[in-house]
């Protein structure tokens, strides 16, 4: 106990014991300084008696700058104090909801808004307590917000569905149960029979999964400890010590196969076999579980919906609605486009399909990747490649002879990841194709070949997905474009565009017939669109499949041919806003340094520069509303906004014509805060802030330090290249 922080333990009832730290931070910085050192050693304590760890109340300090209103900006001494106990504590903060505002100086102007109050967890309380919140109450008359820790149920047990674990293969029977599985013959086509025979082998593991001992971890470690006490009273027992080895044997088995197991579940492909990080690996789940959680929608009547029934039910109509569109065209204009394909391209993407092929890409997958419907990740191919390589490729090249997929291998889940925390609205989570691996492998061939033959058809005003054009690259000409922003030689405008749902609306009919008029051949667009069409889809929720609809519209994020599919799309908003540029309806920005560029793409990312003129603004509009009827991708006004020189006047004016709300830089673009000036540390601060929730103290505490090294080397450098 001390002045700013009252640690008390409570037991319920005998079934469970928890710590729960109560805090009121001091005002001055330093005297807080012994606030961040009772805390770590409370969680110290808890760590080593292995108890949850509730800590919450007013800790008068900001974890991040982002969680400031109004005022002068947080000091980053603030900052990294706060973030340095949590890094040594191994705390993170329960999931947020209600008033995430939890202070504010109640002022009508230079209004001033903090989150000074929050709960905490270590990893022994999420393991508990997972689906618990930390709700934000009214404040009332105060002007603080009341935090309260509600204790959500889980919901009722229901199976989940079949996934390959890749460390089965260590237990006995395993290799006879799924050679049996696969040796089954079917009567029918080459993907009939591949699923046949993943049918049976699915059905022969669960039998055998089943018939397992259960013995677990502890219970062997406990019996290798009682047996190494006993053999100290007989140290020359030969058939003690034969024990013992196998015993031994055994404990560093079932230790292998909790390390494999939890690692292909955190999907930590960047962490190298050999370290043992268990504890680690869990606590990436627990925590990915927690994020992911769906607790509460707010409902299609605008009311909120905590019954799990009704969350699923809401999930499953919105996606099946969502993919469904019937008043878009089906019969287009002739389009024109820049460039069309060549012989040689078609070509490379009517290749005949060899088995190197196909076994280059079962063999640099991922094997901690998520399976798809029928539960067989590329773990399982890879493992057994020498049984599955000839049915495989029968079915690889039956697709590609007759343009047909079975409906089966087509089906989907679709996994819901929140965009931001606290996301209550459907629209706020981004919906994650989980595909069977047999279909993505034919898609990562198609891949391969519009690799190849995209090169000379995408203009360089667009970077993803094209062999040789970087990221890194795209937002260097970015810079230097608005680098000159303000600087003389007339009116200039930085418009950027975010489209509605960009993938999930896509307008399939107009993709395929883009493709033609581009010059694909009508096999390979016939390809396309039984790939793109043919899918139906199950919602997952808390890991639970609700629902199965087909769809009409969209493309799947997390199919390998989307990002490709919708580059095609994004490349005839290039061929629209050319036609613009030479027929002088829109200016675009000219400088003594860099190229003529009117716009720039990078996935569904648009940035236009441009004269805005009152006609150029309308003109802009006009190819937006003419790309959106004929694709189906709508300008989403609420995102989008343009941003004026300091030489445009009637800016207002102007922001009307093309119809989004003027903004002032710095702007973001691809992550990065584009400015006339050279980029600032606040401006920058959202980038320190993301790669710090990265290495949280719940996630460091968990690694050697070997794993700390490559954590920061492989995850951390490639969000600052990023």
């Amino acid at each position: 106990m001390s002045d700013q922080l009252v640690a008390i333990s409570f037991t319920n009832k005998g079934r469970f014991r928890f710590l729960l730290g109560a805090v009121y931070g001091h005002n001055d910085r330093r005297r807080r300084e012994t606030l961040w050192q009772d805390i770590i050693r409370l969680s110290s304590l808890a760590m080593h008696r292995h108890l949850p760890l509730l800590i919450m109340g007013d800790f008068n300090a900001t974890l991040y700058r982002g969680e400031k209103l109004g005022g002068r900006p947080v000091p980053d001494q603030i900052l990294s104090d706060f973030q340095s106990c949590l890094l040594q504590s191994g705390l993170r903060d329960l999931e947020r909801i209600g008033h995430i505002w939890t202070w504010h100086n109640k002022a009508v102007v230079s209004r001033v808004a903090c989150q000074l109050d929050r709960a905490l967890g270590n990893s022994d309380w999420f393991r508990l307590f997972p689906a618990s919140v930390a709700e934000g109450l009214p404040a009332g008359t105060s002007d603080h917000s009341p935090i309260l820790v509600r204790f959500v149920e889980s919901p009722r047990w229901r199976a989940r569905p079949f996934r390959y674990d890749n460390s089965w293969f260590l237990s006995a029977g395993y290799e006879e149960t799924v050679v049996g599985g696969l040796s089954q013959e079917a009567i029918g086509t080459a993907q009939f029979c591949m699923v046949h025979r993943l049918k049976k082998t699915k059905r022969a593991i669960r039998d055998w999964v089943r018939a397992l001992p259960r013995t677990s971890l502890q219970e062997k470690e406990a019996e290798l400890r009682d047996l190494q006490s006993e053999l100290q009273g007989d140290m020359m027992s030969g058939e003690m010590a034969a024990r013992e080895k196998r015993l031994a044997a055994e404990v560093n088995t079932l230790r292998l196969q909790q390390e494999i197991s939890a690692a292909q579940r955190a999907k930590c492909s960047w962490l190298k076999d050999g370290d043992r990080c268990t504890k680690f690996f869990y606590d990436v789940i627990r925590a990915r579980q927690h994020r992911n959680r769906i607790q509460r929608l707010i409902g299609r009547d605008g009311r909120l919906v905590t019954d799990q029934g009704a969350i699923q039910e809401e999930a499953v109509r919105f996606y099946s609605e969502l993919y469904h569109q019937t008043d878009y065209p089906s019969v287009f204009p002739q389009l024109i486009t820049k460039t069309l394909i060549t012989e040689y391209g078609n070509s490379l993407l009517m290749a005949p399909i060899r088995m190197a092929e196909v076994e280059a890409i079962v063999m640099q997958a991922d094997a901690s990747k998520a399976p798809g419907p029928d539960g067989f990740s590329s773990g399982f191919y890879k493992r057994h490649w020498g049984i599955l390589k000839a049915p495989v490729l029968a079915a690889v090249q039956e697709f590609f002879v007759t343009g047909k997929l079975l409906k089966e291998l087509n089906h989907t889940f679709l996994t819901l990841v929140p965009k931001k925390e606290g996301a209550t609205s459907l629209a706020d989570f981004r919906p994650i194709a989980c595909c069977n691996y047999l279909y993505k492998i034919i898609t990562h061939l198609m891949c391969r070949r519009m690799e190849d033959a995209m090169q000379g058809l995408v203009f360089r005003n667009q970077a993803a997905f094209i062999k040789g054009r970087s990221i890194a690259e795209h937002s260097l000409l970015a810079h230097e474009l608005i680098r000159e922003f303000h600087k003389p030689g007339g009116m200039k405008a930085c418009v950027k565009l975010d489209l509605r749902k960009a993938y999930d609306t896509v307008n399939r009919d107009f993709l395929c017939h883009l493709m033609g008029a581009m010059g694909f051949s009508e096999t390979w667009v016939d390809r396309v669109r039984e790939c793109i069409t043919s899918p139906t889809f199950s919602v997952l929720i808390q890991g639970i499949p609700y629902g199965f609809f087909g769809s009409s519209r969209g493309l799947r994020q997390g199919d390998p041919l989307s990002p490709y599919l919708f580059t095609l799309v994004m490349e005839y908003f290039t061929c629209l806003m050319d036609i613009a540029v030479h027929r002088e309806r829109i200016v675009p920005i000219y400088s003594r340094v860099s190229p003529v560029v009117s716009h720039l793409i990078y996935a569904d990312d648009l940035l236009v520069l441009l004269r805005p003129s009152m006609r150029g603004m309308r003109e802009l509009a006009a190819v937006m509303e003419e790309f959106g009827q004929l694709s189906d991708l709508r300008l989403n006004r609420d995102k989008s906004k343009v941003y004026f020189s300091n030489s445009c006047t009637l800016k207002e004016e102007r922001a009307m014509e093309l119809g989004v709300e003027k903004g002032d830089l710095p702007v973001k673009y691809l992550g990065v805060p584009l400015s006339v000036n050279y980029a600032k540390d606040r401006d920058c601060q959202s980038l320190v802030d993301f790669a710090q929730r990265r290495v949280e103290g719940w996630q460091a505490a968990g690694l050697s330090f070997g794993g700390r090294i490559e954590l920061v080397r492989s995850v951390i450098s490639a969000i600052a290249l990023f």
